[in-house]
């Protein structure tokens, strides 16, 4: 499956910071550089999806069938998440 970090918990819709991310899009990676599309407190603590911390996250898990990996189910969801590596 894929989780995303949920950052609705920190986030109010329709608030400032909301607008802000809106505008921004996406964080951007650079060489050496990262523009990120929250404050640092939030996409780099709160929100991060850290090795071995419970973190809220919105998912998507796939089932596929064992001889030829066809999807067969489809499951999305938010979801509390404990990554075991951190990338």
């Amino acid at each position: 499956g894929v989780h995303i970090a949920d950052v609705s918990a920190f986030v109010r819709a329709g608030g400032m910071l909301d607008a802000e991310a809106a505008e921004r899009c996406t964080s951007v990676y650079l060489v050496g550089r990262r523009l990120d599309m929250l404050p640092a407190l939030l996409s780099e603590q709160l929100c991060s999806l850290r090795e071995g911390v419970e973190r809220l996250a919105v998912s998507v898990v796939w089932t596929l069938r064992a001889c030829d990996l066809e999807q067969v189910g489809v499951w999305m969801g938010r979801t509390m998440i404990r990554s075991r590596h951190e990338l």
